[in-house]
């Protein structure tokens, strides 16, 4: 099975390449991803490959259905796999040749490795259709890098008709060098939620503070303070982060000023934990500002949500890599990510699913969101074939004759 996947990945070579740069040469943001898409369902329509419409401008859901008969119990599977489509509004400065020709836009975030990855695995799915059974579905997800794009397609009804039993994705990892897979059972990326607070005093000169009610000094004050959630009021286990990333206020340097806000973001894996730091972030910010003659007001927004992988499904992933890479080639992760992800939704909606790290690290490492990323070509097919043999594995009947 290894050889005859690698053979069709063989085939399909140069075009993942030559589709990872057309596309990195032409980034958008989310939800205005309108070239990719046209791009995305002219590659689809050129290998025979259905596509429906979606109630959204942007994205698109491809649907292949294996021809092979099901030897399996009850009706064959739908399996799902899912690439974001949108880039970042950065200013490129690889010099690659095919360097973004947006100003102020590129792909920093590797989701031009990810299109192509998915794009070229449904030309080879589309071949081998006679080798398995069930349907797949393609998802080419825009705006992840809102955190809004799953939801919208999930709203479309991407998972429904007929209804998504498996999904996965792949994500560029690079703390893992290029040949390897990484995979991570169980809570793997963070919620992401939102606060602001504003803190509302009495404005007056700079000279007679005593005359006024100092919100500055409020806000000061609850920065600080804020961080004694995590270091007293959260259990050492439970991995969270809370960070003040935004503070604003103040007119003039002679001037107390009368209203400042501040803003960050609270990261976590437990609905528990959530819940506590909302409570305890509105109690100190309040009581903080009372203490300071000021008001405080809260507004807390429960973002997106852990993402959670299923251990099972994990497994399946990487004895697919297993197969195609080599078992030297899987890394167990040793710890789950800060960092969250809108492949969450999927994974709330869908009985089993699991996103995994594609390895991208080089010798000079470069982070994500970094104006110097560009997505490793050589990458590119080992995505391609983990993803092949893990669909084979989950729709390909027991005993079925590979048919390429």
């Amino acid at each position: 099975m290894k050889e005859q996947v690698w053979k069709l990945v063989d085939e399909v070579k140069d075009f993942v390449v030559e589709a990872r740069h057309l596309i990195h040469e032409n980034p958008e943001l989310g939800f205005r991803e309108f070239g990719t898409t046209e791009f995305i369902k002219k590659e689809l329509e050129a290998a025979g490959i259905e596509m429906v419409p979606l109630q959204i401008e942007t994205g698109v859901l491809g649907i292949i259905k294996g021809t092979a008969e099901w030897k399996g119990p009850g009706k064959p599977p739908v399996a799902a796999l899912r690439a974001d489509i949108d880039a970042l509004p950065i200013e490129e400065t690889t010099g690659a040749p095919y360097s973004s020709k947006n100003k102020g836009i590129m792909h920093a975030c590797g989701h031009d490795g990810h299109t192509a990855i998915l794009l070229a695995t449904a030309k080879v799915l589309q071949k081998i259709r006679g080798s398995f059974a069930g349907t797949v579905k393609l998802f080419f997800q825009p705006a992840e890098e809102t955190l809004y794009g799953a939801e919208k397609m999930i709203q479309c009804g991407i998972l429904d008709d007929p209804k998504v039993d498996f999904v996965a994705a792949l994500h560029g990892g690079v703390e893992i060098p290029v040949g390897t897979v990484g995979v991570y059972p169980g809570p793997f990326m963070a919620s992401g939620d939102i606060f602001k607070v504003k803190f509302v005093g009495k404005g007056t000169h700079g000279a007679y503070p005593h005359r006024g009610s100092d919100a500055l000094a409020a806000a000061a004050q609850s920065v600080i303070s804020l961080q004694m959630i995590l270091a007293r009021e959260i259990e050492a286990n439970d991995r969270a982060v809370l960070s003040v990333c935004q503070i604003h206020g103040g007119s003039a340097f002679n001037i107390v000023p009368q209203e400042v806000e501040i803003a960050g973001t609270v990261r976590c894996f437990s609905p528990d934990v959530r819940q506590k730091i909302s409570e305890r972030l509105e109690s100190i910010c309040t009581h903080i500002a009372a203490s300071y003659r000021c008001e405080a007001i809260c507004d807390y927004t429960f973002g997106i949500p852990p993402v959670i992988n299923d251990p099972a499904e994990t497994d399946r992933v990487a004895a697919a890599a297993f197969e195609v890479l080599g078992e030297e080639k899987v890394i167990r992760l040793a710890n789950p990510m800060m960092g969250s992800e809108d492949f969450a939704y999927f994974l709330q909606n869908v009985p089993r699913g699991t996103i995994f790290r594609l390895g991208v690290g080089r010798e000079i490492p470069v982070s994500l969101h970094n104006p110097n990323f560009d997505f490793p070509d050589e990458a590119l097919p080992l995505g391609v074939a983990v993803f092949t043999r893990y669909i084979l594995d989950v729709l390909a009947p027991e005993g079925a004759k590979f048919q390429a």
